[in-house]
């Protein structure tokens, strides 16, 4: 089974295309006049070889060698996006960190009381359901929340 790669285009492998654009514009046919012929010669400008040595091979550089290995580059590229992600962060200052958290607790406050009012009328109307002598109140109490329930959606339907 062969194994394809796709190139993702990043700043780095920007840089590299545009170096080697460079180079091979260098590289170009060039008329040698010194040697007193029209021919062209070609001149390449190579770089030392120290330089090259530690473009192409093997490094300590922990991140070079995180970025060899699939599995590892994956999950080192997320820790680096994290931490690229964080840095962009705008943190919030002290009094508006307190008014946030107090407002939440406002919010937790009030719904926990609305659905503990709403589970104390729904055990009070389920059991008056399973009384024999007031299933009456059970079904007027039904009544009243469909018609209620009902007209709220057709006041409100153009509204959500």
């Amino acid at each position: 089974m062969a194994r394809t790669r796709t190139r993702i285009e990043d700043p780095k492998t920007q840089q590299n295309s545009a170096a080697v654009a460079e180079r091979r514009a260098r590289t170009q046919p060039v008329v040698d006049e010194a040697a007193g012929n029209s021919q062209p010669v070609v001149r390449k400008e190579r770089t030392a070889p120290a330089a090259r040595r530690g473009r192409r091979g093997l490094s300590l550089n922990i991140g070079g060698l995180l970025d060899r290995i699939p599995v590892v580059r994956n999950i080192a590229g997320y820790f680096r996006g994290v931490i690229s992600e964080m840095q962009k962060v705008t943190w919030p200052s002290r009094e508006e960190t307190s008014r946030l958290t107090s407002v939440v607790l406002a919010v937790t406050i009030a719904f926990s009381i609305g659905l503990g009012m709403l589970d104390t009328f729904y055990s009070w109307w389920f059991r008056q359901a399973f009384h024999a002598d007031s299933e009456w109140i059970f079904l007027v109490v039904g009544a009243a929340v469909a018609v209620v329930a009902s007209g709220g959606y057709f006041a409100f339907r153009h509204r959500v």
